[in-house]
């Protein structure tokens, strides 16, 4: 009865060691084509950046200062956060690692690509709070106008669609739902897949009600 136990221990063993040894090769194989890869993106001469998908927002979409001091409220951060992106270069870099970036436009353009994508990054999150605020304060055309130009513009903020959603709602305009699943399933960002599911599961809910 020892036996066939004692074989399957070794047979085991010798299987666990060649998954180990299979494991650690294909590390290092992965950890060398980085590397390569690495060099050769830090050998490429500055390029153009011509070919950037800039982000052209409509930033004549947002409030005024004066919409809030008029009644008395204080101007959102996030207002003034948006209105100093005005002018400002915003490209969505979502996805790419600095090493193709470097492969792509040269190494001297990492520090400007990081601004850009900085920028985006910037637009997406005060871009949100503003609207979620604007749709508290009640004023829910305006925060369904920016919620759609930034959903259009790229962002993946999961709350922002999920804020649409109920703007849509409020407004009796659920068909447009939808069209932000159509919008989401075209994304390219990690968090497509949680968008999708959140707005799939909305629509579904609707259905039923």
């Amino acid at each position: 009865m020892k036996f066939p136990i004692l074989t399957s221990l070794i047979v085991f063993i010798v299987w666990l060691t060649v998954k180990i040894s299979e494991s650690k090769k294909t590390r290092e194989e992965s950890e060398r084509e980085y590397w390569e890869k690495e060099r050769a993106a830090n050998a490429v001469r500055k390029q153009s950046l011509d070919d950037l998908a800039y982000i052209e927002f409509p930033f004549a979409y947002l409030p005024t200062e004066e919409s809030f001091t008029s009644e008395g409220q204080n101007i959102p951060s996030s207002l003034l956060m948006l209105k100093d992106l005005a002018g400002k270069k915003i490209v969505n870099l979502n996805g790419i690692s600095n090493t193709d970036l470097k492969l792509k436009y040269g190494t001297t353009n990492i520090t400007i690509l990081s601004e850009y994508d900085t920028n985006f990054i910037t637009l997406c999150r005060e871009g949100h709070l503003l609207s979620e605020y604007l749709f508290d304060m009640g004023r829910v055309d305006e925060a369904q106008q920016l919620s759609e130009a930034l959903v259009h513009s790229g962002s993946d903020v999961c709350a922002q669609f999920t804020l649409l959603r109920k703007i849509y709602e409020t407004t009796g305009k659920e068909d447009k739902v939808s069209n932000l699943i159509h919008l989401a399933e075209n994304m390219t960002s990690s968090r497509k897949d949680a968008i999708i599911k959140t707005l799939t599961q909305v629509e579904e809910g609707a259905m039923q009600s």
